[in-house]
Formats: structure tokens, C-alpha cells, sequence
């Protein structure tokens, strides 16, 4: 089944918020309107949170929450959540051990 369609169905049961639902390779993109939004993906699903940074000075990062459409299967079709942001902007402190710190 394709990666898109199971994100789909996943977004449906977990009733998450998205804008758009893709499929690239073996895995689906979704993409969210705020970072509130994917933060609702990671309370229902967990997963593994990063940041990139946009160009210096537009002042804008992108999020993206790394899932699976059933966290307990280590099988079950991965997710990229994204979401853009203010580069001052943070997820809920509860996801904080969930972001990934970059490597100093």
C-alpha cells in the first residue's frame, strides 16, 4: 500500500492536522501548518524531532518530526512531518527530549 494512503489513514484514526499528504520513495511526507500541528503528530505517534535552519536572516527554520504510521511496528511506513517556523519558535517543552541536538 502506498506510504501517502497509510499516513492518511493513521492521520484519520489519530484525528492529527495536516495540509498535504505525499508519498516520496518508501516514505510519506506530510506537511502541516504550524508547528503546534506537528507537535500533535508526535504526541500520537513519538518519534525523533530536527531543526534546519533556513537561510542566515530569513528567520524561519523547518521542523520535521521522523515516525513511523505505527510506532510499536518497526515496519510500518515511515512519516516526515514537517513544519515551518519562526527560527525563535519551539515545540511544546514536551517534546524537548524528542529533538535531536545537532553534534557540536
Amino acid at each position: 500500500m502506498n506510504p501517502a494512503i497509510k499516513a492518511q489513514v493513521a492521520a484519520d484514526l489519530n484525528n492529527l492536522p495536516h495540509a498535504r499528504i505525499t508519498t516520496q520513495g518508501t516514505e510519506a511526507r506530510v506537511f502541516t501548518a504550524s508547528l503546534e500541528d506537528l507537535t500533535a503528530w508526535w504526541y500520537a505517534l513519538g518519534g525523533r524531532i530536527t531543526c534546519q535552519d533556513a537561510p542566515t536572516g530569513s528567520g524561519v527554520c523547518m521542523w520535521t518530526l521522523h515516525t513511523r504510521t505505527d510506532p510499536e511496528n518497526p515496519v510500518s511506513a515511515r512519516i516526515r512531518v514537517y513544519a515551518l517556523a519562526l527560527d525563535t519558535d519551539q515545540p511544546d517543552a514536551d517534546c524537548l527530549p524528542a529533538v535531536a541536538r545537532p553534534a557540536a
